[in-house]
This record gives structure tokens, C-alpha cells and sequence, in this order.
């Protein structure tokens, strides 16, 4: 005698219903994620680890008052379930050619954990004083974590030799 089962389709749908919303779980947030925080003047840019290869052909950009200091704070999200080591290397270059190491140290991210690095680079420093005011003055911020390398362009204005100009407040209309 066979025996039936009333709800066998519905159990199989169930199962590839929750099959499918466990696939999209574990492909879009399982994995390490880097995110670049950039902050200088009043202005604040967050670079997130899927959009460094959708910007300007791989690179990121971002924009540098001269005289102003950029404050990058680089986080590490391990979202596995073991730790994540890796060596953090971040340089500065320009024209191809490597100018200094800004840091470089090992770093470990618990399971579902995450880390930050912080470093600051003084504009004022960097832009050499051969750079006149119609030239606009580049170089690259290349991070290396493990196999994984990400690039920052950033563009010094040359603000510096732009006259200043005091605020003026209109009067209040009455």
C-alpha cells in the first residue's frame, strides 16, 4: 500500500525557498570587507569595499584643500566564521614611483569582528613648492592587504594661491 503525502510539494517549495534567502545570506554578507573613511576640511568620503572597482576606471578620487590635513581611517570587517590575518602595507606615490611607506603592520579580525587603522597626511607637506598655481598636484594612497590591493587618487587644489577674500554677511531683510 502506497502511502501519500498530502504536502509534500509545499515542504519542497519551504525548502527551496529557505535555500535561496540562505544562498543570498551568505553571498552578499559572509566575507572581509574594507571600507576607506576620508575626512578634510568639512568634507567626508566613505569608500566601501564594493565600489572601489566601480569608480573612474578601479580608482577612487577624492579632492584636498592645500594646507589642509586628510584623516583616512581604514576599517577591516571580517565577517567569516575564523579570524582573518593579513599584512596592511599603505604607501604614497606619485608618477609611479613610491614616495614613503605610510605604515605597514600585521593585523588579525577575530570571527565577526572587525579592526581600524588610522593615519593623517598633512597636504602642506606633500605638495612641493615647484607646483604652481595652474598645475594641479596628484598622488596615489596604495593599500595592500594581503592579495587585495586598492588605490586612492587624491587632487591637491592649489588654494594656496587663491588671494582671500573676507566673508561678508548681508543685513537681514525687514
Amino acid at each position: 500500500m502506497a502511502v501519500k503525502h498530502k504536502n509534500l510539494y509545499l515542504y519542497l517549495a519551504l525548502a527551496c525557498f529557505l535555500g535561496i534567502i540562505i544562498i543570498f545570506i551568505f553571498d552578499g554578507y559572509m566575507g572581509v570587507y574594507d571600507t576607506l573613511i576620508i575626512k578634510a576640511g568639512e568634507y567626508e568620503e566613505e569608500i566601501e569595499a564594493d565600489e572601489w572597482t566601480q569608480r573612474d576606471g578601479g580608482f577612487s578620487t577624492t579632492a584636498v584643500n592645500w594646507g589642509e590635513k586628510a584623516f583616512f581611517s581604514y576599517k577591516v570587517d571580517n565577517r567569516r566564521f575564523s579570524s582573518y590575518t593579513a599584512d596592511i602595507e599603505v604607501s604614497l606615490w606619485h608618477e609611479q614611483e613610491k614616495v614613503y611607506d605610510i605604515m605597514a603592520q600585521p593585523i588579525s579580525v577575530a570571527s565577526f569582528d572587525s579592526t581600524e587603522l588610522e593615519w593623517v597626511l598633512d597636504m602642506a607637506e606633500l605638495v612641493p613648492d615647484s607646483v604652481g598655481p595652474d598645475q594641479v598636484y596628484e598622488f596615489t594612497v596604495v593599500i595592500k592587504m594581503g592579495e587585495i590591493e586598492r588605490s586612492l587618487r587624491v587632487r591637491v587644489s592649489s588654494e594656496r594661491y587663491a588671494p582671500k577674500r573676507a566673508m561678508e554677511i548681508p543685513e537681514p531683510s525687514r
